[in-house]
Parts: C-alpha cells; sequence; structure tokens
C-alpha cells in the first residue's frame, strides 16, 4: 500500500507532511483559511517547507503512541535524522523538533494566497519574516538551535544537533502582537506538552485485533474537530480529486450536518459522551426559525455559512486535476437527509445516556426541524451525494425524513408533547408509505436508489442501520443481495455505478463500514469481521483513509484523510466490539415508538 500524507492539527488548523517530511499542505490561521503551503495542488506555485540530507536517503514515518505528533526518519548511510511535526495547542503555530546526525537543508517557501503572493521578505534578529503585500498579515520563522546557515533566500544549512523550528501566523502584523515570538524554553518540553494534551482523553477500546487502527481512527476524529466549538469538518483538505485528471474536485473544508451527525453516532459507541454532546449542541445551536432549518447542508466552524465556490485558475491542480476550488456550490443544494441525521444521533445519545435535560433545552431546533420535514418530504432534493444535474426524489433522503419524525416523535412523547409525538408519528407512516410504494420494486425484489431508478447505490444499506427495515426481511436481502451483486467488489463498496458525471472510478471508504454493519444486524460476524479487515488493508501506514480508495494502485482519492470512513470504522468496530462481548447491538427506530410494519408494498400513493 503506497504512503500519502501524515496529518497533524491543533483543533484549529492542520497540515500534510509528506513521508521525506515535506510539509505540502498548511492553512492559516485556521482550517479553511487560504492556504500557504499547497504545493499539494501545484508543485510549481504553491508553498512549502522541506528538510533533506544533503546526500540519499531512505524515511520510515509513524505517529508518536496516542498522539497527533508525526515522527519521520530520515536514514542515510552517515546516520539518521529525527523530526517531530506537531501544529501547537492555542496557537497558530507549526513546529518541527529535529535530532540530527548528518547536516539537513531546510527551505521554506511560504506563500500567500494559495500560491498567489511571494511575500516581501524581512530578515529579522530572531527569524525571517514574510509579509503578505495585499493584506496585514505576517509569517515568522524562528530557528533555534546548533547554529543554521543561511545558504539561499529561503534555504539554510542545519548542523548536526538539535533543532526546533517555528513558523508562527499572525492575522496583523502591523499591531505588533506580544505573542506574534519564537517559543522559548526546553524543546523537549515542547514536545512533551503536545503529547500530553492529545493523550490526556482515555481511549476506548475495540477488538484487540483493530485496536490499533480504531485508535488511529479516534485520534483522527479529534484532528478534524474544531477546538473552540466541537465542530467536526468533513476534510481538511480542498480539490484533492476523486479520480486523477478527472473534474470531481471539492472543497471539504466544512461542516456538514450529515457528516457530523455521522461522527457523533460514532464518538458516542466509542464511549466518548462529551464530544458527542458538544458536536450536537453545535449543530443544534445552527438550526434557522424561519424557512429550512438548515439554510445550506455544511457550515463554517464557527457556525456561519459558506455561501457559494470559486475556481483557482492559476493552480494547476493536484497531478493536474482541474479545476482547484475554493468553497462548494452545495451550499445552494436542497439535502432532505440532514434533519434527520440530526434527530437520530440526538435520539441515540438520549437513549445512551438517559440525559433528557439537551432535547428539553432543544426541543424548540427538534420542532422545527420535524415540522419542515412533514411539510416538504415531497419534494425533489440532491440526496446526500450532492448530484449537481436535476433533483430527485430518493430512497435514501425519504427514509431520512421518516428517521427525523420517527425520532422527533420519540422524543416527543418523552419530554411530555403528546400532540407532537402523535402528528409526527401520522408523517412518518405517509413518508413509510409512499417509500414501500415508489423505491422498493418487488419485480427485481430490491429497494433502488429511488424513483424510477433501477440502480442500487451504497446509501440502501442504510436502511437496516436505522431499524425502517429489519435486516432479515426478505425485501431487504433482496436488496443486499444486489448490493453484493452490483456494487460489492473485492470486499470494497462502491457508492454506485454511474451518475450525470460518468462512472464511479473508485470504492467508497465508508460503504465498507456501512456493510459490515449490516451483516452484524444479520448475524454474519464473520463477514463483519472480513470487510473490516478489507478496508484496514487498503489504508495508509499511518492508518488514514480518503473518501475513495484505488485498490489496483494502493492510493487514496478525494479529499484527505475524511472524515466519513474514519467515524464509519469507529461504529462498526464498536458495535462488532458489542457482537463478540455478547452485549447485542443498541435498538433502532424501529424498536421505539414506532412500529416497523411488513414490507408488502401498499397501494402507491404521494
Amino acid at each position: 500500500m503506497k504512503q500519502f500524507y501524515g496529518l497533524v492539527s491543533n483543533g484549529q488548523t492542520a497540515a500534510l507532511v509528506a513521508p521525506d517530511a515535506s510539509i505540502d499542505w498548511l492553512a492559516f490561521p485556521d482550517f479553511d483559511s487560504d492556504a500557504v503551503f499547497c504545493r499539494l495542488l501545484d508543485p510549481l506555485v504553491g508553498g512549502f517547507m522541506t528538510l533533506r540530507p544533503e546526500s540519499h536517503f531512505r524515511t520510515d514515518q509513524a505517529y508518536l503512541r496516542g498522539s497527533l505528533v508525526l515522527e519521520t526518519r530520515l536514514r542515510t548511510p552517515s546516520g539518521d535524522a529525527t523530526i517531530d511535526d506537531y501544529l501547537v495547542i492555542g496557537r497558530t503555530e507549526l513546529r518541527r523538533y529535529v535530532r540530527n546526525e548528518v547536516p539537513l537543508i531546510l527551505e521554506c517557501a511560504p506563500r500567500f494566497s494559495y500560491g498567489q503572493s511571494l511575500g516581501a521578505l524581512r530578515q529579522r534578529d530572531d527569524g525571517l519574516l514574510w509579509l503578505n503585500p495585499h493584506k496585514a498579515e505576517g509569517l515568522l520563522l524562528s530557528l533555534r538551535g546548533a547554529r543554521p546557515r543561511r545558504i539561499g533566500r529561503e534555504q539554510w544549512l542545519l548542523p548536526p544537533g538539535e533543532h526546533e523550528i517555528a513558523l508562527l501566523y499572525t492575522p496583523d502584523f502591523a499591531k505588533e502582537k506580544n505573542d506574534f515570538a519564537p517559543p522559548e524554553g526546553d524543546p523537549a518540553l515542547h514536545l512533551e506538552d503536545a503529547l500530553r494534551y492529545w493523550r490526556q482523553v482515555p481511549m476506548p477500546t475495540t477488538v484487540p485485533a483493530m485496536q490499533e487502527l480504531f485508535e488511529r481512527s479516534v485520534l483522527t476524529m479529534r484532528a478534524l474537530t474544531v477546538r473552540p466549538t466541537g465542530a467536526i469538518l468533513a476534510a481538511p483538505t480542498t480539490s484533492l480529486p476523486e479520480q486523477i485528471g478527472g473534474a470531481r474536485n471539492w472543497d471539504y473544508r466544512f461542516v456538514w450536518v450529515r457528516d457530523s451527525a455521522y461522527a457523533a453516532e460514532a464518538f458516542l459507541l466509542s464511549g466518548d459522551v462529551l464530544a458527542a454532546r458538544r458536536l450536537m449542541e453545535f449543530l443544534l445551536s445552527a438550526v434557522q426559525m424561519t424557512g429550512k432549518p438548515f439554510v445550506s447542508p455544511f457550515m463554517r466552524g464557527d457556525g456561519s455559512f459558506s455561501l457559494g465556490e470559486r475556481e483557482l485558475g492559476w493552480l494547476a491542480g493536484h497531478r493536474q486535476s482541474l479545476p482547484v476550488r475554493v468553497g462548494n456550490a452545495a451550499s445552494a443544494q436542497l439535502q432532505l437527509d440532514i434533519e434527520g441525521d440530526l434527530l437520530w444521533a440526538l435520539w441515540r445519545y438520549v437513549r445512551d445516556t438517559d440525559d433528557w435535560n439537551l432535547p428539553r433545552s432543544y426541543f424548540w431546533a427538534i420542532e422545527r426541524m420535524a415540522d419542515w420535514t412533514a411539510e416538504m418530504w415531497r419534494i425533489p432534493d440532491a440526496s446526500l451525494w450532492e448530484f449537481r444535474d436535476e433533483p430527485g426524489h430518493y430512497t435514501h433522503s425519504l427514509v431520512l425524513c421518516w428517521v427525523a419524525l420517527s425520532a422527533a416523535a420519540g422524543l416527543a412523547e418523552a419530554v411530555g408533547r403528546p400532540e407532537k409525538t402523535s402528528y409526527w408519528r401520522e408523517q412518518a407512516a405517509q413518508v413509510r408509505q409512499f417509500v414501500m410504494g415508489e423505491c422498493y420494486r418487488p419485480d427485481l425484489r430490491s429497494f433502488t436508489q429511488g424513483v424510477g431508478s433501477p440502480q442500487v447505490d451504497a446509501a440502501l444499506l442504510c436502511l437496516p442501520l436505522y431499524g425502517f427495515v429489519p435486516a432479515t426481511d426478505p425485501a431487504w436481502q433482496g436488496t443486499l443481495e444486489r448490493i453484493e451483486h452490483d456494487l460489492v467488489q473485492d470486499g470494497l463498496v462502491y457508492r454506485y455505478r454511474f451518475d450525470s458525471m460518468g462512472p464511479a472510478r473508485h470504492p467508497f471508504t465508508l460503504g465498507s463500514a456501512w456493510l459490515a454493519r449490516v451483516y452484524l444486524r444479520t448475524g454474519q460476524v464473520a463477514k463483519a469481521v472480513e470487510t473490516l479487515e478489507q478496508l484496514e488493508q487498503v489504508a495508509t501506514p499511518l492508518g488514514l483513509w480518503g473518501e475513495h480508495v484505488d485498490p489496483s494502485l494502493g492510493e487514496q482519492r478525494g479529499n484527505f484523510p475524511q472524515l466519513f470512513p474514519h467515524a464509519g470504522f469507529v461504529a462498526a468496530a464498536s458495535e462488532l466490539q458489542r457482537s463478540v462481548s455478547g452485549l447485542g447491538l443498541r435498538p433502532d427506530l424501529g424498536a421505539f415508538g414506532t412500529q416497523v410494519e411488513g414490507t408488502a408494498a401498499p397501494d402507491r400513493k404521494f
């Protein structure tokens, strides 16, 4: 399996470090800010920071146990160098702690505004300063150690010894802020502080064979969490292609309601109740009292909404994959499933914790989402796949409307709102009747992607996970057989086979986690384990996944690392642990307030 990048994060922004210790992606000051290193998207224009010996070298890379400190070893015939990379908690600052037996060449070449601006370079007593000529922002490079020698405009020679390299950002250099100063103290202690931060939260456990990857997935979810708000990003990058040379290149540096709800459920299943609650409170607080409950399917990490997208035409794209996009046009899409995603996570949280104060405090948001769903579920949408052609009636979207109304009804019953309970259950029954009449094909013995569609998609795997239909029901068994035949290849799951932009080229990593969870519900534990092991085999050596994977080349595809597969793996491995421990799976909506009826198709009504 080819290695891709390693991720470091401080809950405010993130950097990607290549196996040869080159930092090719870094946005300052926030995850979705302009990148100062983006060689990932253009090898000539994008900024970067490298450390390399003067002679040929080999590398290996690993995370320091239980942390987001990434250690890279550069090995030469004359000696080795060790580099520990991390982002400082609470500061917009990247640090590299270096111990080298051989001289190293350091090259630091930041470029403002995604490579658009070279920056004005100034020498300072405490380092080197780059100023953005179009803004007041600045970057300070501080070098501490055994007398580095400048050998070029942005190059230094580090003699053997111990060094601390710090890159600091300020959004307003003109004010000369006091905190815009190089670090002081022992570099080794600085590293210990970073390790202590990541290791302070107890790590949950799962089946022993999957523990290492499980821990890395939990840490990746924490890395994507916006520390001040508890929100969580879909990914820390933009425009990494789903297909090399293709146009499926999107900006994922936002907080998708759907992805966040999946993460909340995964946190909950892993035992991190605090992270689940913080995330749900963030989402519930973003509900709007007028119009659609969520103005957009996603928002920024501070809760504000981002509208539209633009193309960065001066960048060549990752491996010539164009266009490079900032922002995401899906902000204008109608996606009917997201209210159900959140209400499902909230219902699961309350069931597991008995924390009824949360739904009582946010019942206004529950009511807003459920009432809107009851009124609007009949209109077409773009689905969770965010199709950019004509909207349609998609099975997954409709089932999530049923989830929204069923979960809201159960919550309303528990907090003493019987009038809402009965109304939302009546509406849920109507949605269910429509799905069974229009989205289940008796001639195919299968649910399909949507009304009028003969094909299946991976999102249908969610139906038994929510309890819309039992996993043992004949209607679902036929659907599973079609998914296994049409979408599963070598144990990996394609999201679907084609859309208006052409065929889906590579497997969708979250799909394997969904499939494993379905197998657990059918009692096929061995097949669930086999599916998760297959997903494990296509992770990078650092235990990371993109949204898609090209198994033929062993390469990740799409934005990286992606929340979906890590949250999916945590959820599936947690359920596997419960299953093998004899605890059983937690109840779904079919066992709480909403009866799951037989699946014989009723008269078709809309």
